[in-house]
């Protein structure tokens, strides 16, 4: 009895020492909502002052998505990789600023056969998948009428666009395990669409965690862009976008916690009258997240999409590494 009371003890100490290693990076990778601002969940934390910090973040998500109506025809087969090199730097007590290149590889992909399999045991359906040949690639959408709206090809490693971030704690209380942040971003595209120019694009964003017990964190992101995609594809895009997370994380060890994490954002896409296009896109993530010594920090994570006939992608496979220099 005495040694159980001992080792209670000893892993609420543990959990009470751990910090926040949440929320785990996801970021919307349906091509359509990519056109403008995309938001990614954050820590509400701000890199301390004169410290720099870098993140690398890879997402591999796979896509299909196939439907023919008197109103529209879309048909998307196709797997998107992002890679995200971001730079933060502390210049003051409570604000950082920080920027982010964001290189984008569409293909045919290698996934088809994992997700099929996939779909087939948990009983999600294949969605016309079986219906085309694996491995293939095609990014369509149009009216129904003969009007193309989006129709690119693949690439590897291009340059989408350029983001530049500020970053301000508002509030933390004393012991810092929760936290207010208010954070702007600018989007600046640097990818052509034949139909449609993309346009620079700011965004709002409110980050916030809040510390339960001893175990416990919730993180919370509320935020809004504006939509400046022009030409053809901006006449039947919605603007300007909003979107929201909460993730909950759970200590796991003392420099591991388990996150399951929700996102909601508006719809991209306005004027066809149907859920797989101008519904709200809507994902569940979850995954784990931790750190190695005390500099660097880790996530791992997968994307499902949540209802399945929604505009949101099937699912992503996503990392990142982050270290800190004080």
């Amino acid at each position: 009895m005495a040694l159980a009371s001992l080792l209670v003890v000893g892993v609420t100490n543990v959990y009470a020492q751990q910090p926040s290693f949440g929320p785990l990076a996801f970021e919307e990778g349906s091509p359509i909502n990519r056109m403008a601002y995309t938001a990614m969940m954050e820590s509400a934390d701000v890199v301390p002052a004169g410290s720099i910090e870098a993140t690398l973040y890879m997402g591999l998500s796979n896509m299909f998505e196939h439907d023919s109506t008197a109103s529209h025809l879309i048909f998307v087969d196709m797997e998107r990789l992002i890679t995200a090199p971001t730079v933060r730097w502390g210049i003051a007590e409570g604000f950082e600023i920080g920027g982010r290149l964001t290189l984008e590889t569409r293909s045919g992909g290698f996934l088809d056969p994992f997700v099929r399999w996939y779909h087939g045991v948990l009983g999600f359906g294949q969605a016309n998948r079986d219906l085309f040949p694996e491995e293939a690639y095609r990014y369509e959408l149009g009216n129904g009428s003969g009007r193309t709206y989006v129709e690119v090809e693949p690439r590897s490693l291009v340059l989408e666009d350029v983001r530049l971030f500020g970053k301000w704690r508002v509030a933390a209380s004393a012991d810092g395990r929760s936290v207010l942040s208010l954070r702007a971003v600018t989007r600046i595209p640097t990818s052509t669409n034949p139909v449609g120019e993309e346009r620079t694009d700011v965004a709002l964003l409110a980050l916030g965690r809040v510390g339960m017990g001893d175990a416990w964190h919730l993180h919370g992101m509320l935020g809004a862009s504006t939509v400046r995609a022009a030409g053809v594809i901006g006449s039947v895009m919605v603007k300007p976008s909003a979107f929201f997370s909460f993730a909950v994380e759970r200590a796991l060890w003392s420099s591991v916690s388990g996150i399951f994490q929700y996102q909601l954002s508006t719809p991209a896409l306005t004027g066809f009258d149907h859920r797989e296009l101008d519904w709200p896109l809507s994902n569940v993530v979850f995954g784990v997240a931790g750190r190695f010594g005390e500099d660097w920090r880790w996530d791992v994570s997968f994307q499902e999409d949540l209802p399945a006939d929604a505009p949101a992608i099937d699912f992503t496979l996503g990392v990142r590494l982050t270290r800190r220099w004080h």
